[in-house]
């Protein structure tokens, strides 16, 4: 018993560790804000204390064939990805040594039996993090500073307070309540990504279909993937169309947004950069970025494409499609809560880099949630499909 209430006790100062991290690079998106966002003092530490959380507890690594095809594709796309660079262009080794950390993390939480994020502790870090950089603004100003990359961050926040609904102390269940109806209100009445409120409403929809629908699992990344590719070209082809100017019409009546928001001529300025160069396979390097929004795309894949060409674009989709291979062969009575609301999420991810960019833009707290969240649902799915063929045997 004594040993038991000391690891927990460890497990909750590392765990403290981590999301204080967290919460620091969440900062960067504030007034608060004291440092470069692409510092990597937080990053670095959350690392930091993983490989030690790693160290102190069972050093156990789940080994199977699923998760050495998800290793092994990871490591593909992320070191090609970081070696890939345009020799006349000055290297940009924060962004490099970024990259690094990020599939470090994704693979150490996705493959460590022991798991690594004590989901309690996390109602307490968003607890925080709404008191002490959502709230103040909101009451002074009923705005949020950087209101869309903050509508994706309320948008995280929710997997969190979602996974713990089911939380047995009644303190923070209670807590976990209160958290939850605050990041909704941010999301839908303060914040304004309509890409972050999309993601959230699909989500929802996917937790509520996924247990029945099980068996559809890989086909449907399948088609998510192909068709948020699709929906690109399409989006660059409707603008000046009867389609397009319809979808315009409708979007700025319930949203008082346009559709077409000045992303299709950077993508399409961005998809001619490549195809001018000659480099359609390996894309531009990591280390060139687009003259605008700070290189950054707004879209996932014409990202990957920019940096990485056709090849970026197939190393990741393989990862992605791993997945969710790993995940069809989950057995469908064994699927429970926090397995629904993992791939949900794992889905509504995938659904805002239509828009969005985040998996491998640089030095953010939306990316590194992002991948800590996917690679939690691959440790779910590898766990489940682990226990099962145990029991099996």
């Amino acid at each position: 018993m004594q040993t038991r209430n000391r690891n927990l006790k460890v497990k909750l100062v590392f765990n403290g560790i981590i999301f204080s991290s967290l919460f620091i690079m969440g900062m960067q998106f504030t007034p608060f804000r004291f440092m470069d966002k692409e510092a990597l003092i937080g990053p670095l530490i959350i690392l930091t204390a993983i490989l030690i959380y790693y160290l102190i507890f069972n050093r156990e690594i789940i080994i199977t064939k699923n998760s050495l095809l998800i290793a092994a594709l990871s490591a593909l796309f992320f070191m090609y990805y970081i070696a890939n660079i345009t020799a006349r262009v000055p290297l940009k080794p924060a962004y490099m040594i970024y990259l690094a950390i990020i599939f470090a993390v994704f693979l150490f939480i996705g493959t460590f039996k022991n798991k690594v994020l004590f989901y309690p502790a996390s109602i307490i870090f968003v607890f925080l993090y709404v008191n002490l950089l959502f709230l103040p603004r909101i009451l002074t100003h009923m705005s949020l500073t950087n209101a869309n990359s903050n509508g994706i961050i309320a948008f995280l926040l929710l997997f969190f307070c979602i996974i713990n609904f089911r939380e047995s102390n009644w303190i923070l269940r209670i807590i976990n309540i209160y958290n939850t109806l605050f990041l909704l209100y941010a999301l839908f009445m303060v914040a304004t990504s309509r890409a972050a409120m999309l993601a959230f409403l699909v989500s929802v929809f996917i937790y509520l279909v996924v247990k029945k629908s099980h068996r559809f699992v890989f086909p449907f990344i399948a088609l998510l993937i192909v068709g948020s590719q699709a929906f690109t070209l399409f989006y660059l082809k409707a603008k000046g169309t009867t389609i397009g100017m319809k979808l315009n019409a409708l979007t700025e009546k319930y949203t008082g947004k346009r559709f077409f928001s000045g992303r299709d001529r950077v993508w399409k300025e961005s998809l001619e950069d490549v195809t001018n160069s000659g480099n359609i396979w390996t894309g531009l390097g990591n280390n060139t970025q687009h003259g605008e929004f700070n290189g950054y795309l707004h879209n996932f894949y014409v990202q990957l494409f920019y940096q990485s060409g056709i090849i970026g674009l197939l190393l990741m989709s393989a990862l992605l499609l791993a997945i969710a291979y790993v995940a069809m062969k989950v057995k469908r009575d064994t699927i429970d809560h926090s397995y629904k609301i993992l791939f949900a999420y794992f889905v509504g991810i995938l659904f805002l880099q239509i828009f969005e960019g985040h998996l491998i833009y640089k030095f953010e707290l939306i990316s590194m949630l992002c991948w800590i969240i996917i690679a939690l649902f691959v440790n779910k799915t590898l766990l489940m499909n682990f226990n099962s063929n145990e029991k099996r045997l």
